[in-house]
């Protein structure tokens, strides 16, 4: 294998670029995303982020999408939560209808800049941020920074650093998804199937993930993306275990198959003090398998947070 020096280093760095704009184009939509009296499209710097409000003021709790699920899939969530805190469900920038501004918009950071702005601009002296899988890299980052009154996290199969990467090779283990351009190609022509496969593997076989699938899959009929290897290449470097000294629930659902080699405890490495909860009959997506019992472990947790 030969060495890799600046130059092939710095080639291999502009054609990951390329290719996220290449990734920009293939999902470049003229379809309006559609239309809920709680959701809207809000301009930042470096993207239009798409954003479920409930509303109200006071406290808030702020769910990140984990892609390829749009904010249309959280609304049995919102009903556990909605009575008691302003929520927000927000898509993640370049994926369902949040769309970037250029190529560099899919970058970590960009994307960490660009929900801090949104974020901001909500009016509350406390929040909490839960974040799916790689999305709590994204809550944990935000809380790092320190511009945001963030009073605790509930992180969700969010694995650290090293079990990230792990699970990046499993999924994709003869890196096609993650060489520029062939990895954009494929998950472009293939993201419906794609998508039903993601969420039937990663769920628990007791959930029946018909109707997950269906608003999935139904909403990048309407024009969402998945722009999946985009972010398995432009996300290599960025994230890192937050080590934060900050309340954390940290919420496992064993059944889930991508995980299966991941220790809960992993999470620690993001906040050492967490408090890990395990959901036995839950796979990777425990706050939309089970929103109800998700919400009697995850209330007490934030409104201890709150004061």
């Amino acid at each position: 294998m030969p060495k890799p020096t600046p130059d092939r280093v710095f080639l291999f760095k502009e054609s990951i670029m390329n290719a996220a704009a290449y990734d920009r184009l293939l999902w470049k939509s003229g379809k309006k995303p559609p239309d809920h009296p709680e959701t809207r499209l809000i301009s930042t710097q470096n993207a239009e982020l798409r954003v479920r409000d409930t509303g109200g003021a006071g406290a808030v709790v702020a769910f990140f999408c984990d892609p390829p699920v749009t904010v249309e899939a959280y609304d049995a969530l919102l009903e556990q939560f909605r009575k008691h805190y302003r929520v927000l469900v927000i898509e993640l920038p370049g994926f369902g209808f949040s769309r970037p501004r250029g190529g560099s918009g899919y970058e970590f950071g960009r994307s960490v800049e660009a929900m801090e702005e949104v974020l901001q601009d909500v009016d509350t002296d406390g929040m909490i941020l839960c974040g799916p899988c790689i999305c709590g890299f994204v809550a944990t980052e935000l809380a790092n920074r320190q511009h945001l009154p963030v009073k605790g996290l509930v992180l969700m199969q969010t694995p650290d650093m090293a079990g990230m990467l792990e699970w990046r090779k499993r999924m994709d283990p003869k890196g096609l998804l993650r060489t520029p351009f062939v990895g954009q190609s494929l998950v472009r022509a293939t993201a419906n199937r794609l998508s039903r496969f993601w969420l039937k593997y990663a769920t628990a076989r007791s959930f029946d993930p018909t109707d997950l699938v269906h608003t999935t899959v139904g909403a990048q009929k309407k024009g969402a993306a998945f722009p999946l290897a985009t972010m398995l290449q432009r996300w290599r470097k960025g994230p890192v275990d937050g080590a934060l000294d900050l309340p954390t629930l940290a919420i496992w659902g064993l059944q889930d198959r991508s995980h299966r080699n991941t220790g809960p405890e992993c999470t620690l490495k993001h906040a050492p003090e967490a408090q890990i909860v395990s959901f036995q009959q839950c796979g990777h997506f425990t706050e939309l398998e089970q929103p109800e019992a998700f919400s009697e472990v995850a209330r007490p947790f934030i409104s201890e947070c709150l004061g």
